[in-house]
């Protein structure tokens, strides 16, 4: 296992999805220095850490680690991300992730971090903030 280089798999993730350092530290709630140090192999990020970026990133730990038969023993658990095996080549994808604001970015990553009951609550609070600005344009429309 000497040979795993996460740091370079994790720049490579971190930039294939557009985020900074910057971002992938607030997700992480760490310093910015903690996470290049993770890129850069000072440090390894323990397994809680891991658990995170996986589900940022929508691969399983053995890829973060670099195991080359990751494909064949995905760990990854299909609830966080329920899409990632359509999706596995981000630049043929027609979301315009490249066209997102730093926060859109962000939010896009907390999401994909945070727990399915968690995702529901957004979820409902977004469509209910929907619903309420609709209404207000078509009474001020009237």
């Amino acid at each position: 296992m000497a040979s795993i280089k996460i740091g370079k798999k994790l720049r490579m993730l971190r930039e294939k999805f557009g985020y900074t350092q910057q971002h992938m530290a607030n997700i992480l709630n760490v310093d910015r220095s903690t996470y290049s140090y993770y890129e850069t192999e000072k440090t390894s990020p323990d397994i809680a850490t891991l658990i995170t970026l996986s589900n940022v990133f929508c691969v399983g730990i053995e890829e973060l680690l670099g195991q080359e038969n990751a494909a064949a023993h995905q760990l990854h658990d299909a609830k966080y991300a329920p899409n990632a095996s359509k999706n596995k080549d981000i630049t043929s994808n027609d979301s315009f992730i490249y066209n997102l604001s730093g926060d859109e970015k962000q939010f896009i990553a907390f999401y994909r971090a945070i727990s399915p009951t968690t995702k529901s609550v957004v979820l409902q609070l977004m469509k209910e903030d929907l619903t309420r600005q609709r209404f207000q344009l078509k009474n001020k429309k009237s």
